[in-house]
């Protein structure tokens, strides 16, 4: 194969520039609105600030820069300026347009003057353009926008590679296999992928970064700047480093201002209220620790079984709880602030004594006692009798239910989760019940 120049990219998408954070269920300080309102305009400028950092040759942008077809002044301005920076600093940029900045909006207002480095796709199925560095071509990029925000038609079993080109790459706003949890717009598979020749696919639509396909090259950027609480930990761009043999060398950057995050914390060790308020602090602390700059909007759970279960019960305790543990702590950014907390604790029971009580609740517990030991077990008829029965007990959920074969095939336990993590749960749920329904009787 013969040798090509050098070069890099950065790859982002989905800015959604005019979108708030979404899933708040506490008012939020000023100070914090005011961190969050300014979080995804800020993570642009962290992306451009990257590109420029980078000296990257170009950028490409794989739709969705706005929230809505009819995007904010601000907004536009702020994405502007951005392209504009990139311009000044030599790189041109490449935008498609995806389902929330469809071509029949009012995406890019007339009033607004581009940078003349900006190339706006069409949807033109066969749009190729060179990228030009000093005169020579470098790459191609093949680029299709939507028309209208609704795009049910596959466009990337359109996308034909030249081979005369020094390097392809394919910019489109795509539902790659059917995601579940996102609209399957443009819709397309791997094996479309594979068949286009392209040697990258720059991929928007789906927020969780990360790649689809080894060879080609076929990368999600993800989100910028993660806006509620089901687009957890860092979230970011993608810089590309492609060298003389065409092997291309993808790097995830992080370009978020602010975190959701997850804390869990378990009161099985804790004694008083106290303990709880120090426990949350650790792990408080530790988690902006390791939060790499960034702040934290928090959702705290409190998990496991102990005396102060009871206690989380009581009216108002986790409101005041929560507004203890960030009465203690800055509102100066990097900050954590705790937006909510949620008991998921289980009363104090002594399984190992409630397991040798001759009743159902007993039962109960030395089957589940049995299930999890046929893991071990050096009967195979054993083994294979438990083994069964669990998975007939999820059946229903993910072989029966033609949505669960969509979307949960994934998420389908193993033979040994089930018989150790999910058994487990499973036994603390069932226990939980039968002695409520034992109090109430």
């Amino acid at each position: 194969m013969a040798s090509i120049e050098p070069f890099s990219f950065l790859h982002t998408g989905d800015l959604h520039l005019d979108s708030p954070f979404r899933g708040l269920s506490a008012e939020a300080p000023p100070e914090v609105l005011a961190h969050l309102r300014s979080a995804t305009t800020d993570a642009w400028r962290s992306v451009v600030r990257t590109a420029i950092e980078a000296h990257v040759d170009f950028v490409l942008v794989a739709g969705d820069v706005f929230e809505v077809a009819s995007p904010t002044l601000l907004g536009q301005t702020r994405f502007r300026d951005g392209l504009a920076r990139l311009s000044e600093a030599g790189i041109p940029s490449f935008v498609v347009h995806g389902n929330h900045d469809p071509l029949d909006g009012r995406s890019w207002v007339p009033s607004l003057d581009f940078p003349a480095a900006v190339h706006r796709f069409g949807t033109d199925p066969a749009e190729v353009v060179p990228v030009l560095r000093q005169g020579r071509e470098i790459a191609r990029i093949h680029g299709r926008s939507y028309p209208r925000a609704a795009v049910t038609e596959n466009y990337a079993s359109g996308f034909r590679a030249d081979p005369a080109a020094p390097y392809s790459i394919g910019l489109l706003h795509t539902n790659v296999g059917d995601r579940p949890g996102h609209a399957n717009y443009a819709p397309c598979s791997v094996d479309d992928l594979r068949g286009s020749g392209m040697d990258y696919w720059a991929l928007g639509h789906i927020h969780q970064p990360g790649q689809v396909l080894a060879d080609p090259l076929a990368i999600y950027c993800g989100i910028p700047q993660g806006r509620d609480p089901g687009e957890l930990g860092p979230r970011g761009c993608y810089l590309v480093e492609v060298d003389a043999a065409a092997r291309t060398t993808p790097r995830f950057v992080a370009t978020d201002l602010v975190r959701w995050h997850i804390l869990e914390v378990a009161i099985d060790p804790l004694t008083d209220d106290e303990a709880l308020r120090r426990a949350c602090r650790e792990a408080l602390g530790a988690a902006l620790d390791a939060a790499d700059g960034r702040s934290l909007v928090v959702r705290a759970r409190l998990t496991g079984r102990g005396a102060l279960h009871a206690s989380l019960a009581r009216p108002g305790y986790l409101a005041d709880l929560r507004d203890l543990l960030n009465e203690e702590r800055s509102l100066t950014p990097p900050f954590a602030w705790v937006e909510s907390v949620q008991d998921l604790t289980r009363p104090e029971v002594d399984l190992e004594s409630r397991r040798n009580v001759p009743d159902f609740v007993g039962d109960f517990l030395r089957t589940a006692a049995v299930a999890r030991r046929s893991r071990s077990s050096t009967d195979p008829d054993e083994h294979e009798r438990w083994t069964s029965l669990l998975r007939s007990a999820v059946a229903p959920l993910f072989d029966e239910s033609p949505r669960g074969r969509r979307h949960l095939a994934a998420g389908r336990p193993s033979d040994d989760a089930l018989a150790s993590d999910l058994l487990a749960e499973a036994e603390a749920l069932g226990v939980d019940l039968l002695l409520a329904a034992e109090e109430e009787r």
